[in-house]
């Protein structure tokens, strides 16, 4: 690992020098700040409170739940979103930054990772021809500790 990792700084370095043009620069930070964000999700991507904090602040705003939803869930559920939620317009939006991280476990378990809803996840970094990054998926089935899922590929 040492000798990779050492390997590994010498190209930055050079690398690093090689950026002259406006353009190489701006590519470079590019490339850096990349590195940095991919580097914090190795490091917590086993970290469930890195995990859950991220669905508060990320997932769950944006997710509105509808009322079809709401009279579909059970009674737990719908106490968790009548606590957290704001409903307007047949609709539930987000509004409490300070669910508890048993609530936030329920609400991906039973209504943001249900089989065939799309959703957007990070593959981690590719190794050779594997998928890698963020992408959509279809959710197949929710395990207790694991999504089953098939990655969507699109042109933007």
């Amino acid at each position: 690992m040492k000798k990779t990792y050492m390997e590994c700084l010498k190209k930055l370095r050079v690398f690093r020098k090689a950026l002259v043009e406006d353009t190489d620069k701006k590519r470079g930070k590019l490339y850096f700040t990349w590195l940095r964000d991919k580097t914090e999700k190795v490091i917590n991507e086993k970290d469930d409170n890195y995990i859950y904090r991220n669905v508060i602040t990320y997932t769950l705003p944006k997710y509105v739940i509808t009322q079809y939803t709401f009279n579909k869930s059970n009674k737990i559920i719908k106490n968790i979103i009548n606590r957290n939620y704001n409903y307007k317009e047949n609709k539930y939006t987000f509004s409490n930054t300070k669910i508890s991280i048993d609530d936030v476990k329920k609400l991906m378990k039973y209504v943001l990772f249900k089989r065939g809803n799309v959703v957007w996840l990070d593959f981690g970094f590719n190794i050779g021809n594997e998928f890698g990054g963020m992408h959509p998926a279809v959710i197949l089935k929710n395990f207790d500790n694991d999504l089953f899922v098939i990655p969507i590929v699109f042109n933007e």
